[in-house]
């Protein structure tokens, strides 16, 4: 992962040098093993940070597209506060998961879209908050969002509430699963925009160590439905690393109808989501595929 993301800031060495005080310092960093970075902030401030490459990067193109970061930023040395509004700030963690590249994905890249006016979203896998800001932030009427790993969930509900969008945002510690119940839920500790309720068989999970395992809360969508008196949802994001197989293969053709537009992260072979949800009557196209076992499934009625 190291390299890997070394070689993609090497792409980006112009942007890099407007993001960090001295870019081949920080080159020279990253080929040590060292995460310590001395990052441009706003009005000249340069600022110390441990931050892993991956984050590094989402920093580099964050900052190059003009993301704004807060005036007042916390003690902790792995954390950064961005001003997303005028007066609403979000917290992102800098040397565990992929809180940057996260956040350039949804505001900058916008690979959900960016018309949500008054539509009704869920949004299964919340992890910080920031998809479910994201939404809100782009008209939605209302966002259900489910993350069941605590620290993730706890963030998320920290974030909303620096965001003040809790009357927008309905933020659950569950998972989405084929059943309602209780089920083990693997945490990557480093890694936990990875953590799983149904892991594949990728090859990804070369990348990532569960370190334990704890048990969650488990939803079906029809009981989500059912407990929000939803009878169709505009937009459902299902990005659970790996538990969309059983989410999709669970549901009846009528079911998967209730949504009008499915937004799907998968993560092995995706053959099996797109036979069923064709066979449901949608029209579905894939975005992004990395190698046939990362992307999205879109599926909508045209």
């Amino acid at each position: 992962m190291r390299w890997l993301y070394l070689a993609k800031i090497l792409l980006h060495l112009h942007k890099l040098a407007q993001a960090v005080r001295s870019p081949f310092r920080s080159l020279w960093q990253i080929v040590l093993g060292k995460d310590e970075h001395y990052l441009r902030l706003r009005d000249g401030q340069v600022l110390l940070r441990s931050i892993t490459p991956p984050n590094l990067f989402g920093f580099t193109l964050l900052r190059s597209a003009g993301v704004q970061l807060a005036s007042e930023q916390p003690s902790a040395p792995d954390q950064l506060l961005w001003q997303l509004t005028p007066t609403g700030q979000f917290l992102t963690r800098l040397t565990t998961g992929m809180d940057l590249m996260t956040l350039y994905e949804l505001f900058v890249r916008k690979d959900y879209g960016e018309d949500f006016a008054d539509k009704v979203v869920v949004d299964v896998g919340a992890y910080n908050g920031d998809s479910a800001i994201f939404f809100a932030l782009q008209g939605a009427q209302k966002v259900i969002a489910l993350e069941p790993y605590p620290p993730n969930y706890e963030l998320a509900q920290a974030n909303v509430a620096r965001m003040h969008l809790e009357e927008k945002i309905i933020l659950l510690p569950v998972a989405l699963g084929a059943e309602v119940g209780h089920l083990s839920f693997k945490v990557a500790a480093a890694s936990p925009d990875a953590n799983s309720l149904e892991p594949t068989n990728s090859p990804l999970l070369k990348l990532i160590r569960y370190t334990e395992a704890v048990e969650v809360e488990v939803l079906s969508l029809p009981a989500l439905m059912a407990q929000y008196s939803l009878e169709t949802i505009d937009f459902l994001k299902l990005d659970c690393e790996g538990c969309e197989f059983g989410v999709i293969e669970s549901l009846t053709p009528a079911q998967l109808r209730s949504v009008r537009v499915w937004h799907i992260e998968y993560h092995a072979k995706p053959d099996r989501l797109i036979h069923k949800l064709q066979a449901a009557g949608f029209r579905v196209r894939r975005e992004r595929d990395r190698g046939g076992v990362l992307g999205y499934v879109i599926a909508d009625f045209g």
